[in-house]
């Protein structure tokens, strides 16, 4: 039997939203190419484990188009093969939650090509698979341990499982994040094991009891920060053999960091942006392809302010029609150190709002909170609170002023 194995399509995506129908186009265009190269292939069944929408608001238009693609997947496959292909999808945390979950869209009547998991009914079985569809969980080691291995145990034919989440010392599973181990594959007794929700495409590995993991990553580039390696796996039961299908990127996606160890001013920093911004349009002339980039300043200023570094007349100096984007990240340039601080560490913040009467106080209520947070959880490279950090004070804040009237005019 023949497989196809990809994950986080992401249909719908519109980040950055300064070129939102662009990234749309690029994501919807993968899906595309998929199809041909999935159809080209001929296989059995399709394996898409997760995150095939980008947010559980769609805009009909995606839905249409999804299910047009996936709908040409199975008649083009079955004009060649004489054969309609089954098609097994997992949620992916983009895709909804239980109670709303975007993929119900994709069902009809008719579509019985179509097999959708459900967190009440996690399994599909046939005359030759058994599979375990894992949607995205919280805890998702948890999630193998009391849904998959158990029903695994009873299986019969090729045993799969389906997962969206991280496997231990297999994907680089961020801080924090729930996984499953490898040990953990093994004993559930799994011939294969396909997984989505880590973007990087990583090469088959063979488990302890004979079995495989396979991570395809994505099928476009969903941020700066991504390998463009994407595409999907093709597998063979038979030996078995895997086959890495690339899928080019619509765009160079391209994230630059610029760092002056020993201090600089911002026409530094302005100049270095220019001249790197100059060598990239150079590289989507010779790629022929439109791009966009993000420039990340990093390092201390030894004059000025970040502010003094202009991202329009860096855009300015390179004007150029395959140049879609450009982003200037200043977040990272920290101040010179003979800049004083705007206040002292004594200095009473009430002083400043004392003509607001009692709400002074909580104002300088509200900033000793906020001081305390930045020393005991700012991040060590910015100063800065995360936004989850932020949002309690931003909350507190605009509840409080909401509620106070100054000069007998309610705020």
């Amino acid at each position: 039997m023949r497989f196809a194995v990809l994950a986080d399509l992401h249909i719908g995506r519109s980040i950055p939203l300064a070129i939102a129908e662009h990234r749309r186009a690029a994501f919807e265009r993968a899906l595309t190419k998929a199809v041909d190269a999935i159809v080209a292939a001929g296989v059995d069944y399709v394996f898409v484990c997760g995150d095939l929408f980008e947010r559980r608001t769609l805009r009909p238009y995606m839905v249409e188009f999804t299910q047009r693609e996936l709908f040409r997947l199975v008649k083009e496959t079955e004009a060649r093969r004489k054969k309609s292909p089954l098609l097994l999808v997992i949620r992916g945390n983009h895709d909804g939650s239980r109670e709303s979950n975007v993929l119900e869209y994709l069902k009809h009547p008719l579509g019985s090509y179509l097999h959708i998991f459900n967190d009440e009914n996690p399994t599909y079985s046939d005359d030759n698979i058994f599979v375990v569809g894992l949607s995205e969980y919280d805890q998702i080691d948890r999630a193998f341990e009391n849904k998959a291995k158990p029903a695994l145990a009873k299986a019969m034919g090729i045993k799969i499982v389906m997962l969206h989440g991280f496997v231990e010392h297999y994907n680089n599973v961020p801080l924090g994040d729930s996984s499953v181990t490898l040990s953990s594959l093994a004993e559930s007794g799994a011939d294969f094991v396909f997984t989505g929700h880590y973007h990087k495409k990583c090469d088959p590995r063979k488990l302890q009891n004979g079995g495989w993991v396979l991570t395809p990553g994505s099928t476009e580039i969903y941020d700066f920060a991504e390998d463009p390696e994407k595409g999907l796996y093709i597998v063979d039961t038979d030996g078995p053999q895997f086959t890495w299908v690339p899928i080019e990127p619509l765009h160079v996606m391209r994230q630059v960091k610029i760092d002056n160890g020993r201090g600089a001013d911002p026409k530094w920093y302005e100049a270095k942006a220019v001249e790197t911004l100059r060598g990239f349009v150079d590289e989507l002339h010779a790629q022929h392809k439109q791009g966009y980039i993000r420039i990340k300043l990093e390092g201390t200023l030894s004059e000025g302010w970040p502010s003094d570094v202009s991202e329009d007349r860096i855009r300015g100096a390179v004007p150029d029609p395959l140049l879609l984007w450009t982003d200037v990240d200043t977040l990272e340039l920290n101040l010179p150190p003979s800049v004083a601080r705007p206040m002292a560490e004594n200095t009473d913040v009430a002083e400043y709002f004392r003509d607001f009467g009692g709400f002074a106080e909580e104002i300088r209520e509200v900033h000793g909170r906020v001081r305390e947070a930045l020393e005991e959880e700012a991040s060590t490279k910015t100063g800065l609170l995360t936004a989850t950090q932020r949002e309690q004070f931003i909350v507190d804040w605009v509840r409080r002023f909401e509620a106070k009237t100054f000069k007998g005019e309610k705020s």
